[in-house]
């Protein structure tokens, strides 16, 4: 198949969205604030909003309602849409390289491009093995769970992970399991001393509980070493090292649900990083190695924050990645991002039930959940 031709140089300046993320979405929404320049968005495919991930995962919500197409936005506002995967840069040339081969130049690039679960190796004869990123995995294991238990099968589940992610995981499995009528092992391993480190005490005991009512078996202070036939092998703090040390827990399926890390492209594009973090940028979000290309959301390893990466981030960044590339393509002075010292998150723990922590402050029932609901519809809406 031949190559698909290189988007020429134009002679007006040219804006280079690399991936469709929080923050390239509204970008696109405010094409018009870049006036004669020719904006691109370079993307593989769709956007899948990861907070209503839980609600598809647990049946509750369809497929389609995570999911839009930057494309059709982009060309409804204006902007290029150029579908591929960005393999490198040229930077003294100014042009990206995809991965078909074409080159795009660019006068400014800007780089939203998120986070990733490395996939870890998966032995056959073993249990499948599934990560929460990129997101249409969890669409596919729903389909997988579903149709088993549509055939009347008891699979054993394990989630690996004991943070926001890992809950929302092992709640809405067991969410979908009850949907269809069965009752399936569910274990939940995490490397911490308890479910989310950092919230507040209270919000821990009342997740502690939960899970101990649903049945969900957690296991603190353990790691995964590896999968085997029958399961996943773990070794603990208390254990010492060598193979006697391993314990054995039975799971048909596993879900890698943390350690999120930034996608593998970054490393090839010749630009500084913090290592595991993502792109090394400043308080203006320009790469600390070329003041052209920028970066938000995941992807962006701030020098002088370190962020968890969660997607409110991203979407306050976007206003001020806004200004910025503006300003750049104007020649004026650039304004910093500061992150909010707080960030409010809504964790969807299935069968209706919410649980909002911010700070020290936290609440769970039915009222955060329907909170949650709204605010995730009101965010799809406006890129719809």
């Amino acid at each position: 198949m031949p190559l698909a031709p290189d988007i020429p140089h134009s002679s007006r300046p040219r804006l280079l969205l690399v991936g469709a993320g929080h923050a390239h979405l509204h970008l696109i929404r405010h094409r018009q604030r870049f006036g004669d320049a020719e904006v691109c968005l370079v993307d593989p495919g769709s956007f899948w909003y990861s907070a209503m991930a839980g609600g598809v995962l647990s049946g509750r919500l369809p497929a389609s309602a995570d999911r839009l197409d930057p494309a059709r936005l982009a060309r409804r506002h204006g902007v290029t849409p150029i579908r591929g995967r960005l393999a490198s840069l040229d930077l003294p040339g100014k042009q990206a390289l995809l991965e078909d081969g074409r080159r795009l130049p660019f006068t400014l690039l800007s780089l939203n491009v998120g986070s990733r679960t490395p996939p870890p190796v998966a032995r056959q004869p073993g249990p499948a093995v599934w990560t929460v990123k990129p997101l249409p995995c969890l669409v596919a294991l729903h389909h997988r769970l579903t149709r088993d238990f549509r055939a009347g099968q008891c699979p054993s589940l394990v989630v690996v992970g004991g943070g926001a992610s890992g809950i929302e995981v092992a709640s809405n499995l067991h969410a979908l399991a009850r949907r269809h009528r069965v009752a399936c092992t569910i274990t939940l391993v995490t490397r911490g001393t308890g479910l989310i480190p950092d919230a507040p005490a209270g919000a821990r005991r009342f997740l502690a509980r939960l899970m101990a009512r649903r049945g969900i078996r957690v296991i603190t202070g353990a790691e995964v070493t590896g999968t085997l036939g029958r399961g996943v092998m773990l070794r603990t703090d208390e254990t010492r090292s060598g193979e006697d040390s391993l314990s054995l827990v039975e799971a048909d399926h596993v879900v890698h649900a943390g350690g999120l890390v930034p996608p593998a492209v970054l490393g090839r594009l010749g630009l500084p990083l913090f290592p595991d973090r993502g792109l090394a940028v400043s308080a203006t979000l320009q790469s600390l190695g070329h003041p052209d290309i920028f970066a938000a959301g995941d992807c962006a390893a701030m020098r002088d924050h370190r962020l968890p990466r969660l997607g409110v981030y991203g979407v306050r960044q976007a206003p001020v990645l806004l200004d910025n590339l503006v300003a750049r393509l104007a020649g004026r002075e650039l304004r910093h991002f500061e992150p909010q010292p707080r960030a409010l998150a809504i964790l969807d723990l299935g069968e209706g039930l919410g649980l909002a922590i911010r700070g020290r402050h936290w609440w769970a029932g039915r009222s955060a959940l329907l909170w949650k609901g709204w605010l995730d519809r009101r965010f799809m809406a406006r890129y719809r």
